[in-house]
């Protein structure tokens, strides 16, 4: 999985329009951003990915580069490429 697989990912999750999500997106502030989505997330990465990752990445993410900083080891693109 690299970065953008994993915010376009994040944007299907979130039923929003691709190219929405930025890094400095504070996802509080995104109506979907809920547990239902969270959960979600967690189901797809499992499933899309073979990925498990806990949901308590999610629930402590406040912005998307803060989401990928905890799931970094996971991406295959680091974002300063």
């Amino acid at each position: 999985m690299d970065l953008k697989e994993f915010t376009l990912l994040c944007e299907e999750v979130l039923d929003i329009e691709e190219g929405t999500l930025q890094l400095s997106t504070n996802l509080d502030e995104i109506e979907e951003w809920d547990s239902l989505a969270k959960m979600d997330l967690v189901s797809m990465c499992e499933e899309k990915f073979n990925l498990k990752l806990s949901l308590d990445i999610f629930n402590d993410a406040d912005t998307l580069q803060n989401l990928i900083d905890q799931i970094n080891g996971y991406l295959t693109e680091s974002v300063g490429e």
